[in-house]
This record gives C-alpha cells, sequence and structure tokens, in this order.
C-alpha cells in the first residue's frame, strides 16, 4: 500500500510537471506566433505605407505633367489671343485707311486737282439751260435700317459741274434726324418739310430757318401708315389697305397746315382681292393719280379728282404699261417717273383725256418710251444690295438724279451717287438724257447702319402742278 502510493504520488508529480512544461511550450508558441504576427502585420503595413506613397508620388507626377501641359497651352492661347487682336487692329486700321483714300477720291477736287469721275463726255458743249455753273442745293430724305430713324441730308452743288467739297468733311452729315418716320412731303411752294410718324403725329421742318416744330397729334383717327402727297396747296394721306377683306376700305383726309386741320375725304373706293400697295404717284390736271401693285404684280391706276371731290379709275395700255414709283415730274404735257421694277430708270408717259356721251371725262395713262442715256459715276465697289435712287426737278428740262445701294466691306460709309442731267425730245419724238456731270460722295453709317433713299426736293423750284383744263392731251 505504501509502495503504491509512493508511485501514485511520483506519477502525479510527473504529470504535474509536465503539464506545466507543456503549458511553458504553449505560451512560448503563443509568444511566438504574437510575434509573427505582429511582425506580419508591421510588414503589411510598411507595405501599405510604401505602395500608397508611390500611388501619391505617381499621381503627383502625372498632375505636374497636367499642369505643365495646362500652362503651355495658355500660352499658347494668349500668343494667339495677342495676334488675334493684332490683326484685328490690323485689319481695322487697313479699312480705316481704305475709307480715307475712297473718300478722298470721292470728293470733288479744286484748285485743278484731276477729279476721279470726271464730268462725262458729252457731244457738245453747250448747256441747253441759262443756269450752267449755278450754285444749287437739293435735300434728301433717308431711312436708315436701324430704329426706323429718318435723317434729311443737304447735298450742294455747282449745277452741270462739280458736288461742294463739304468744308473738307469727309462725309454727308444729316441736317435732322426724326425718330419713327413714316412718310414725309413738302408742299411746292413753302420751305417746310411734314414728317408723318409712326405713333400718328406730324411734324414740320423749315429748311430755312432749320427748326423743327414740335409734334402735333392728328386730328382725325388715321392708320399711321399710308401715302403723303402735297397737291395745290395741301397735304393729302391715304390709308394703307388691309389685308383683311372684313376690314374697312382705306380712309383718305386732307391737311390743311395753315390751320392745322384734318378734312375727311371719300374714302378709297375699291377693294381688290389681293391688298394693293402705292408705289408712286403724280399731281396734274386737277387730279392726284396714284398708281398700285399686290404681291402677284397686279397693278391699277386710280385718281382722285380734287375739284370734283370723287376717284375716278383710269385706263392704262396694259400691252406695255409700267408702274412707276415715288413722285413722278411733270414737264409740259409728258410724265417722268422712275420705272418701279428697274433703279436707273426714267420712263415717260402721257395723260390722255377723252370726253364721254355723258360729258364724263375718261382718263388713260399711256407708256411713251423708256428714256436712254443716263451715265451714272460708279462708287468704289460696286453695290451688292438695297439698290434705291430719286430724282429732283430743277426747273425748266434739268433733273438731279441720286443713287445709293450696300456694299458689306464698308461697315463706316455708304456712297451716294449724284448726277445731274436733261432731257430733251430729238426730232423723231424720242425722249433722250444728256447727262451734265456725275460724281460719288460718301455718307456716314456708323451710327444707325445702312439706309435707303425715299425722298428728295429742292426749295429752288416749285413743283409743277397743273391745273384742271390749262394744259393735256386730249383726243
Amino acid at each position: 500500500m505504501y509502495c503504491w502510493s509512493i508511485n501514485v504520488q511520483k506519477t502525479n508529480t510527473s504529470t504535474h510537471s509536465s503539464k506545466e512544461n507543456s503549458i511553458s511550450i504553449a505560451n512560448a508558441l503563443s509568444s511566438v506566433v504574437m510575434g509573427y504576427r505582429k511582425i506580419s502585420q508591421l510588414c503589411a503595413a510598411a507595405a501599405d505605407l510604401t505602395s500608397g506613397q508611390d500611388h501619391a508620388l505617381t499621381m503627383a507626377s502625372h498632375e505636374d505633367k497636367l499642369v505643365g501641359k495646362i500652362s503651355e497651352i495658355e500660352k499658347s492661347l494668349a500668343a494667339l489671343s495677342t495676334q488675334q487682336i493684332q490683326l484685328f487692329d490690323l485689319k481695322k486700321s487697313i479699312s480705316d485707311e481704305l475709307d480715307l483714300l475712297r473718300a478722298s477720291r470721292a470728293r470733288s477736287y479744286k484748285h485743278g486737282a484731276v477729279h476721279p469721275y470726271p464730268r462725262l463726255p458729252m457731244e457738245g458743249e453747250s448747256s441747253m439751260t441759262v443756269n450752267q455753273g449755278e450754285h444749287r442745293s437739293v435735300f434728301l430724305m433717308i431711312t436708315f435700317s436701324k430704329g426706323n430713324i429718318g435723317a434729311l441730308y443737304e447735298v450742294k452743288f455747282k449745277y452741270g459741274g462739280e458736288v461742294d467739297d463739304m468744308d473738307g468733311r469727309a462725309a454727308l452729315e444729316p441736317v435732322v434726324k426724326f425718330p419713327c418716320i413714316n412718310e414725309c412731303a413738302r408742299i411746292f411752294n413753302r420751305f417746310q418739310l411734314y414728317v408723318f410718324t409712326e405713333d400718328g403725329c406730324i411734324r414740320s421742318f423749315d429748311t430755312k430757318t432749320r427748326e423743327l416744330d414740335p409734334s402735333l397729334p392728328l386730328t382725325l383717327e388715321l392708320k399711321p401708315s399710308g401715302t403723303v402727297v402735297s397737291a395745290y396747296d395741301r397735304l393729302y394721306f391715304l390709308e394703307e389697305a388691309s389685308p383683311f377683306l372684313a376690314d374697312p376700305l382705306p380712309s383718305f383726309a386732307k391737311y390743311n397746315p395753315d390751320e392745322n386741320d384734318w378734312e375727311r375725304m371719300p374714302e378709297f373706293p375699291i377693294r381688290y382681292p389681293y391688298p394693293m400697295w402705292v408705289t408712286g404717284y403724280v399731281v396734274c390736271y386737277g387730279l392726284i393719280l396714284y398708281t398700285l401693285i399686290d404681291g402677284h404684280e397686279n397693278s391699277d391706276v386710280v385718281a382722285f379728282h380734287v375739284g370734283g371731290m370723287n376717284w375716278i379709275r383710269v385706263e392704262v395700255d396694259t400691252c406695255d404699261y409700267t408702274p412707276f414709283r415715288g413722285r413722278a415730274v411733270v414737264v409740259g404735257e409728258t410724265i417722268y417717273a422712275l420705272d418701279l421694277f428697274q433703279v436707273d430708270e426714267i420712263i415717260a408717259f402721257s395723260l390722255k383725256m377723252n370726253k364721254r356721251d355723258d360729258d364724263s371725262i375718261a382718263y388713260t395713262l399711256i407708256k411713251l418710251c423708256k428714256l436712254d442715256g443716263l451715265k451714272i459715276a460708279s462708287p468704289p465697289c460696286p453695290f451688292d444690295g438695297l439698290e434705291s435712287d430719286y430724282f429732283v426737278h430743277l426747273g425748266n428740262q434739268d433733273f438731279f438724279h441720286v443713287k445709293t445701294g450696300t456694299n458689306f466691306e464698308f461697315y463706316k460709309v455708304q456712297y451716294i451717287c449724284i448726277t445731274t442731267f436733261q432731257i430733251f425730245v430729238r426730232e423723231d419724238g424720242i425722249h433722250m438724257i444728256k447727262t451734265l456731270h456725275s460724281s460719288v460722295l460718301p455718307m456716314d453709317i456708323e451710327a444707325c447702319g445702312r439706309f435707303m433713299l425715299t425722298f428728295g426736293f429742292t426749295t429752288e423750284c416749285e413743283d409743277y402742278e397743273p391745273v384742271e383744263g390749262k394744259s393735256a392731251a386730249s383726243t
């Protein structure tokens, strides 16, 4: 028993010692494992740190390259911008110099200098009028493309000779401007120009005193758009036709400038299938004769008898009739007018009057011929659009013609071609033009844009308005 007990104790002691050793070994192994784990974590952390730094360095390097490229692009753009500005300045400088050169060439020179547009050679140097070389002036009304602004210009010249040099100025300047202009007219024996505005008012400008009167509202309710005609010391206003058939016929009214009074007249009596617009008119033999046309080039001629206060349909020679535009001029028994469809073309008409069985008068407008011989000086560059012209009677057989047009190479000036001429009738009855002189002038357009000619007159010559029964062709 005793021995067995001892053995048991020994065995227990040995087992206990073995357990302690095992625990120590396990602890040691655990420590080693933990150490390896820490080393592994440190290595991983170090590896992560190295990888992040490399990535950051790579990104920084790429960013530096991009910044460098942007800097190069900005430098290139700056250089291009500088070159663009330099080119723009160079272009503007050249354009300014070219404008001045052309304006200088276009002016009429004095002191024996050679004019670039000399008086065109004519057969026979003697003039058919006694006022050769006389100082004259013509007023021109134009309408600008910007804001529908109108402006009045005065052109001074020696008849049959050179246009004045405008005291050395490079371009014509307006005498007065009119905002929102619609129509204008001048009563032949007055210095006043009457201007109708889009807001339904009328203004007058005295060409002698250069005074512009305040706006006066119309005493009648009229449309602002229409045609104004001066006839027999009064102004007549015909409303523009409405495109709607249900609307009333155009109103017609007469204005007395002495009393600032409007009087309603018989309305326009004809209703057309399509709206008709007035293209031209002439005052003769107690009539205001209107030419009209629609969008399909159908034309008509209607006259208002001033004394009889009634409208009359005028017959035309349909096989050869050409509508005219603007105010026509009466010289003797001939009517001269501008061709509606062709710039620079002047047509001669006659008005025939036949008495009917009921003692009424039948009127017939007959086209006589187109006049040849108008020779107009060319501008520095040909007109490429928006051509317009007008002509003014200077008295006797003498006339003033002005033409203009646009050219998009010029943004500061627009040129006008001024021509003086005479009309004579050959032995065979053909009407011809004898051109006396033609020159070119620049007009400033920087402020208001390009323009068109709308009206012209001279205060030195009264419009010839033959009264009824004084002179007319009859059969």
